[in-house]
C-alpha cells in the first residue's frame, strides 16, 4: 500500500527511504497541499505519516495555511438540486462557479454556523427544529443530535453557535435561549444546562467563532438595548462583552452585528439619520481577557455611496483588497475601501453564504 500511494503522490517521495527527507521537510510540504482527501489517504503511507496528520498540531497549522490560501470557496444551499444538498462554489470577479455538489447528511438544508471548518447545519423544513449535525464536509464526517425538549420551550427561537475547546480537543455546540442556555459535548456526548441573568428576545442570531471564543449579538428582553456575549469553552460560561463606547443601540435607526474579517472579530454597526445611512465596522483586539474591557479599533466608516435598505448587510471576507458583502435585499456586493465605492454583481441569491475551509477537524 505505502508503495502504491507513493508512485500516485504529487510529492513523489521514495518508500523504500523515507529517512532520506527530514521530518520537518515532510511536514512542510504536507501542510501545502490544501486537499484533504489526500492527506487522510496520505496517512496511510507510514505509521510517522499517521502520526503526523493526526497531531492537533498539525491539524491546526493545516487550517490556518488554508485560512490564508486564495480559493475564494462558498458553501451554499443548492435550491435546484432534486434531493436536499450544499452547493461548493468558487468566486472568480463577479461570477460563483460550481466546484461540487455535496449531499446534505441526514436530509438537513441549513447551514446555521461553522467552527474549526466544521459546520452545524439543520432543517429550515419544520420550525423550530431541535435536530442538529455537527458536519464536515471535507473529511465527510458527521454526528447527530437532538436537543432534549426540556431544555427550552417548543417554541422557543433558539440562537445556535459552535466553539472548540484546544485543551480537551472538544466542540461544544451552544443554544441560547430566552432566559438559559444550552451546551453539547461532542466529545461526552451530553448536555449542559445553565441559566441566565436576563432575558433576551429578537429574530435569531448565528454565534461567530473568533480566536478562541464564539460571539453572538443579542436585544435585552423588554429593554432598548443591545448586547455582544460570548462563550469561552474554557470554563463553559457565557459572558458580556462591552462593545465601542462610540456605538449606542437605539432601536430601529441602527442596525448592529458581528463577523468575522481576516482571523479577527467585526462589529458592523449600520445608522439611519434623516434618510443618510452610515456603516461602520470596528475590529476587537485578539485574545480572550476574562473581566477586561476589549480593545476596538474603528476599521471602516462608510458615509459615500452607501445602498438603501442595508439592514441584512453581513459582511463575508476580504476578496483581495476589497470586502465581500451580502444582504437580503441587494444580494453580493463588493466595497472598496481605497475607493469608497459599492459594487452590486449578484441579486439572485439569498441563502446563506460562508467561507469554505479545508479542514481535518472531526
Amino acid at each position: 500500500m505505502a508503495r502504491k500511494l507513493a508512485k500516485t503522490s504529487p510529492l513523489n517521495i521514495p518508500p523504500e527511504s523515507p529517512s532520506n527527507i527530514p521530518p520537518e521537510i515532510i511536514e512542510i510540504i504536507l501542510l501545502k497541499l490544501s486537499s484533504v482527501k489526500s492527506l487522510l489517504r496520505f496517512k496511510a503511507v507510514s505509521k510517522s505519516w499517521n502520526t503526523l496528520i493526526s497531531d492537533p498540531l498539525f491539524i491546526q497549522n493545516h487550517l490556518q495555511s488554508s485560512n490564508n490560501s486564495s480559493d475564494n470557496l462558498f458553501l451554499m444551499r443548492f435550491t435546484n438540486y432534486s434531493g436536499k444538498g450544499f452547493c461548493l462554489v468558487k468566486l472568480e470577479g463577479q461570477d460563483f462557479d460550481t466546484e461540487a455538489i455535496l449531499k446534505s447528511p441526514y436530509g438537513c438544508n441549513m447551514i446555521l454556523c461553522e467552527c474549526n471548518g466544521v459546520l452545524l447545519v439543520g432543517d429550515s423544513t419544520y420550525k423550530c427544529s431541535r435536530k442538529y449535525v455537527l458536519w464536515n464536509p471535507s473529511t465527510r464526517k458527521e454526528i447527530y443530535f437532538d436537543c432534549p425538549c426540556a431544555l427550552f420551550d417548543k417554541d422557543e427561537m433558539l440562537n445556535p453557535g459552535i466553539c472548540y475547546d484546544p485543551i480537551t480537543g472538544d466542540f461544544k455546540v451552544v443554544l441560547i435561549g430566552s432566559g438559559s442556555y444550552a451546551i453539547y459535548s461532542c466529545k461526552n456526548n451530553s448536555w449542559t444546562e445553565k441559566k441566565l441573568g436576563i432575558r433576551y428576545t429578537g429574530t435569531t442570531c448565528h454565534g461567530i467563532f473568533v480566536d478562541g471564543a464564539t460571539y453572538w449579538r443579542l436585544f435585552h428582553y423588554n429593554e432598548n438595548n443591545a448586547e455582544l456575549l460570548y462563550f469561552d469553552p474554557r470554563t463553559d460560561e457565557l459572558k458580556t462583552l462591552q462593545k465601542p463606547e462610540q456605538v449606542k443601540y437605539d432601536g430601529g435607526s441602527v442596525f448592529i452585528g458581528v463577523a468575522c474579517l481576516r482571523g479577527n472579530l467585526c462589529l458592523y454597526v449600520t445608522t439611519r439619520d434623516f434618510g443618510a445611512q452610515k456603516i461602520q465596522i470596528w475590529i476587537k483586539e485578539k485574545g480572550i481577557r476574562l473581566g477586561e474591557n476589549p480593545n476596538w479599533k474603528e476599521l471602516i466608516t462608510i458615509t459615500e455611496n452607501v445602498p438603501t435598505r442595508t439592514l441584512w448587510f453581513k459582511p463575508l471576507c476580504f476578496v483581495g483588497n476589497e470586502i465581500l458583502i451580502q444582504s437580503v435585499f441587494t444580494g453580493f456586493l463588493y466595497y472598496s475601501p481605497s475607493e469608497k465605492t459599492f459594487e452590486v454583481f449578484d441579486k439572485s441569491c439569498t441563502n446563506r453564504v460562508i467561507p469554505f475551509r479545508n479542514s481535518l477537524y472531526f
